[in-house]
């Protein structure tokens, strides 16, 4: 078990962040599923809506335990919670470059283009920064890693 002591500040940080993010992402998911309950239909949207923000939800929902869940292993430093914050700052940071790169490929180069590009490429570096403090020796050493 890992005292407030012996936790780094970053991982303290990156901890509660999980936490929040996965409550949100549960409340996202719960009210996804309440609006699909028949809401949109009965408004003239359709049935394949319903279902669409049904599903929307449930994953979020499955996001959330997992980032409420991320959190609390990182606030004990378990070894599986590094490994989680590790996967998610990598496909964070494949998304970034991606969601950065996929606008250029137009024609012209709008506000809106550049607003996509800049907002892609910040996730993308913060998740460059979580990855490589993941990979500091006090950090790697509070997870049991050497």
């Amino acid at each position: 078990m890992t005292t407030a002591t012996d936790r780094p500040t970053g991982v303290t940080f990156l901890a509660v962040v999980a936490g929040i993010t996965g409550v949100v992402d549960i409340l996202t998911g719960l009210g996804d599923i309440g609006i699909a309950g028949g809401f949109l239909s009965d408004h003239g949207f359709g049935d394949t809506l319903d279902g669409i923000m049904t599903v929307v939800g449930v994953v979020l929902v499955a996001i959330g335990v997992v980032g409420l869940a991320t959190g609390f292993g990182l606030w004990r430093g378990r070894n599986w919670a590094w490994l989680i914050t590790r996967l998610w700052a990598s496909v964070c940071i494949v998304v970034g470059v991606v969601g950065a790169a996929l606008p250029l490929l137009g024609d012209t180069l709008t506000s809106t283009i550049l607003g996509v590009v800049t907002g892609s490429a910040g996730t993308a570096i913060v998740a460059a920064v979580v990855l490589w403090y993941l990979y500091q020796p006090r950090v790697k050493a509070m997870f049991g890693r050497t």
